[in-house]
């Protein structure tokens, strides 16, 4: 049975405590937008807090980016005035001096953002601060990012992922990033920390700290997410593989499912 804190109640119908997503790069021909516009609506009635964790757009040519798109920014935009949902925006190392767009999408836009339910502390950052391969050689990652744009739009889709992830696996950076995000971890008395940038999806504990990469939404589906509900931290796929996912989330949480709770 997973610890909840005292604030979870029964009279809490929503199944997850936070859920994160990153690396959307709206504006890439390769980014899911349409399973995205279904995951952020889906999103905004099943959690408290959602974290888009870096990497909304490929780049700030805003050109790019298409009807769907935009129809993922105007979800965006349509669930941050709740007052039942709390959006937050962690900056991505390809999204720029976005603050503007922050303010018309009316999100928090913040560096790194601590997520703190009473059971766990929750860091949540992109990751590219630890990456020291784009640090180092701005000029190359810039002459990079140029060439796999044009692959992008002449290769087929299949091998321009195929194209990114070995990059990334050249700079051998998943590791570097993972084991600087537990080291920051540690230093912000946080017993998890979860990262994005690397474009790979996975999960591991070091030395008592969990971490959690979300991977990106240019890959084939079924596309990650982070889940968090009570003490548990892990990673999801969009779609669902359940058909009742509520149901079997508000078991894991211990939680009173709402149709349970209209009765009593």
């Amino acid at each position: 049975m997973i610890d909840l804190p005292p604030e979870h109640t029964s009279d809490n119908h929503r199944p997850y405590d936070c859920l994160i997503i990153s690396d959307l790069h709206l504006g890439s021909d390769v980014c899911q937008a349409r399973l995205l516009e279904e995951f952020l609506e889906w999103a905004a009635e099943q959690t408290s807090e959602l974290v888009i964790n870096g990497d909304i757009f490929d780049d700030l040519n805003f050109k790019r980016l298409s009807k769907r798109h935009f129809a993922c920014l105007r979800s965006i935009r349509r669930h941050s005035d709740r007052d039942d949902l709390r959006l937050t925006w962690i900056r991505g190392n390809h999204d720029g001096a976005a603050d503007v767009i922050s303010h018309i999408v009316g999100v928090d836009f913040l560096d790194e953002y601590v997520f703190d339910n009473g059971t766990i502390r929750l860091l949540i950052l992109h990751g590219d601060q630890f990456d020291h391969f784009i640090t180092k050689y701005k000029w190359m990652t810039s002459v990079a990012c140029g060439l796999f744009y044009v692959i992008q739009k002449w290769v087929p889709h299949r091998a321009a992922r195929w194209i990114r992830r070995i990059s990334k696996r050249f700079q051998r950076n998943s590791e570097v990033v993972r084991d600087g995000a537990v080291d920051y971890a540690r230093t912000k008395s946080c017993d998890h920390v979860t990262c994005g940038h690397t474009h790979a999806a996975f999960e591991c504990e070091i030395d008592g700290i969990r971490y959690v990469n979300s991977g990106t939404w240019t890959e084939h589906p079924p596309c990650p997410f982070v889940a968090v509900v009570g003490n548990r931290v892990w990673l999801e796929k969009w779609p669902l593989s359940d058909p009742q996912p509520l149901a079997i989330v508000m078991d894991r949480a211990g939680r009173t499912s709402p149709s349970e709770a209209s009765e009593d």
